[in-house]
């Protein structure tokens, strides 16, 4: 390790149930080598870090540029410093360092409760796939939305209520029929605000150390739940509209199909790492992967949902509940087939 570098330090020395935090493994590598990682693509290739900490830290920095890190023993009065209580996103850290700001404000997870470390890959792992359409517009304003009521006494589940509410007025909105194009754009613009708030709830929860497993089931019911209401609102707007049964039905095969994908999604599990563990495991690849790539592409939960800003906006929610009436129906039949031929 070479000595005298001070553009970034890195606070190792918080602590956790299990010991330093340091030496957590989150996706197969150590909370400390992550930040290094993060912290010299932030400062740049000519520049180096610090590492605030004991002689003990080495061996968890085995896989880093040890080249451009220091370790030191006293944290320097001035220089910007990130901890190991704290996951970042390297995009905004980047961007805070450069722009001499608090990288505090990068912060996307707080490992400081015993909850908080159990969901850290979880959060990591969310993170890598979640909002693919959203995260070039709902995350900015999230982003910003989360800054500015992380000293107030907003709380994230009263952004989960309003997100929620908005949805659930969506719905209403739908339900009520043709009502021209100004109720097509209010529900559109009600379902675009809903995501922003959906987005925000999970970033102000970890500016404010408040992540709660109370909070994400929250999250998840209101959204099953706005789910559902939404496209009843569908079923029965065109039935209403058109006389015909079928679009009941198809709202209850909605209804049905969701659930049963939910329950074999969320069940049964074990039985598929029990086939893996005991037989070969198959080959994904091949001409059938980029059908697989799409066919899970359409249950996700972000495309879904610019899906419906932009049928609300034209006046053809109706598109979504026929797509899904067949889609979520034939994923639970696919899943359950699946685990029971991986149990056979």
């Amino acid at each position: 390790m070479r000595a005298g570098f001070r553009n970034l330090v890195i606070d190792a020395r918080p602590r956790g149930p299990h010991g330093p935090l340091a030496a957590e493994v989150v996706l197969g590598r150590s909370v400390l080598a992550r930040l290094v990682d993060q912290a010299l693509a932030a400062v740049g290739p000519d520049e180096g870090v610090a590492v605030l900490g004991g002689r003990d830290v080495i061996p968890l920095l085995a896989d880093v540029d040890t080249d451009r890190v220091a370790l030191i023993d006293r944290e320097p009065a001035s220089a910007p410093t990130v901890r190991t209580d704290r996951l970042y996103d390297a995009r905004r850290l980047k961007r805070a360092v450069r722009r001499g700001r608090d990288p505090e404000g990068a912060t996307i997870w707080r490992l400081d409760r015993p909850e908080s470390l159990a969901g850290a890959e979880q959060e990591l792992n969310r993170r890598l796939n979640y909002q693919p359409l959203g995260r070039y517009w709902a995350f900015p304003i999230a982003d910003r939305l989360a800054s500015a009521l992380k000293d107030t006494r907003v709380t994230p589940n009263a952004l989960t209520l309003a997100a929620g509410a908005l949805m659930l007025l969506s719905a209403a909105l739908v339900a009520c029929g043709e009502l021209g194009w100004l109720a097509q754009g209010s529900t559109a613009l009600a379902l675009a605000a809903a995501l922003v708030l959906d987005t925000t709830d999970g970033r102000l929860a970890r500016l404010q150390g408040s992540c709660s497993a109370f909070g994400r089931w929250l999250d998840q019911v209101l959204d099953e739940a706005a789910d559902l209401a939404l496209h009843a609102a569908v079923a029965w707007a065109a039935f209403a509209a058109t006389g015909r049964p079928a679009w009941l039905l198809l709202g209850i095969a909605f209804a049905s199909g969701k659930y049963l994908f939910l329950v074999q999604s969320l069940t049964g599990e074990e039985l598929e790492k029990d086939a893996g563990a005991t037989g070969a495991k198959p080959d994904r690849r091949g001409r059938l992967a980029p059908l697989k790539t799409l066919v899970g592409l359409m249950g996700h939960a972000d495309l879904r949902w610019h899906l419906w800003i932009v049928l609300a906006a034209v006046g053809r929610l109706d598109l979504a509940l026929a797509t899904y009436a067949a889609y979520f129906p034939l994923r639970a039949l696919l899943g359950i087939v699946r685990k029971g031929a991986a149990h056979a």
